[in-house]
């Protein structure tokens, strides 16, 4: 195992939210490694970056009803994973304490019945990361996630001929299908508890921008990162705040944490 952790950023500048989660994992005693296929600007001190090809050498893959690039992150994170002896971070993760980096498998449960891959560790000789890895740009069919009456539409829609993987229902490549395959293998035993990654629900995101609501020291001891859900938090910013960081909120009082450590300005501001 190495202390690498490794990301895929496309696109805008690094924003607040992804400029703290980029010092967290500094602070934490990782290096942190940035694949893009852009000069990227907003990059903190310390972090590494790199071109995306050479881990996955393909157009950005979007998913075609939201154009969400989320869809290329989930391929790309399984390619990393074969290609490197990284740890996969997303973005909007802020690391409280160093991630563990004796252990073979590192993902843990968003909810009572489904993992999130915004960390994910899985070893080369993982029969989920095999099964997950047969996903690329060029997929085509149903996913395995589809049952039912869904999966018949799916079919009639397609004609029998199977979708594009860009046409799958949102989130078939990601946690619905490391939940399902990691759950075929057996290798979900290995799933760290609901308090590891994720004790701040996708719903409840609007409270990393609530005053005097959360800190860095609000968590359980189990608690190695929190998982900001950064599309639901920029949404809340923009749409209730004003596009500002409340004073006192998580996110400012973050921001001034790593911020003032680093001796690296962070704006409040979308």
């Amino acid at each position: 195992m190495t202390d690498t952790l490794a990301t895929f950023w496309f696109g805008a500048p690094l924003g607040i939210i992804e400029q703290i989660s980029a010092l967290s994992v500094i602070a934490a005693g990782h290096k942190l490694v940035i694949y893009t296929t852009d000069e990227l600007k907003g990059v903190p001190p310390g972090i590494e970056i790199r071109p995306a090809r050479e881990i996955l050498d393909s157009e950005i893959v979007r998913h075609r009803k939201t154009g969400s690039a989320a869809l290329h992150s989930d391929l790309f994170r399984y390619a990393l994973l074969n290609k490197t002896d990284a740890t996969w971070v997303d973005l909007d993760i802020v690391l409280l304490r160093p991630l563990p980096s004796d252990k073979p498998y590192l993902f843990g449960y968003e909810s009572a019945n489904e993992v999130n891959g915004a960390v994910l560790r899985l070893p080369k000789s993982s029969a989920a990361l095999r099964e997950l890895s047969l996903y690329n740009v060029d997929t085509r069919g149903y996913p395995a996630t589809l049952r039912g009456f869904r999966r018949f539409k799916y079919i009639v829609k397609s004609l029998g001929m199977g979708l594009h993987i860009s046409d799958w229902p949102w989130g078939s490549v990601g946690p619905r299908a490391l939940t399902h395959h990691l759950g075929k293998t057996g290798e979900i035993r290995e799933a760290l508890g609901i308090n590891a990654f994720y004790p701040i629900a996708f719903e409840q995101a609007k409270r990393f921008a609530t005053p005097d609501d959360l800190s860095l020291t609000s968590f359980p001891e189990e608690t190695l990162a929190v998982h900001l859900w950064g599309k639901a938090l920029r949404n809340h910013l923009r749409d209730k705040c004003g596009g500002r960081v409340p004073e006192r909120s998580f996110l400012d009082l973050a921001a001034d944490h790593f911020g003032r450590r680093f001796d690296f300005e962070i704006a409040r501001t979308l």
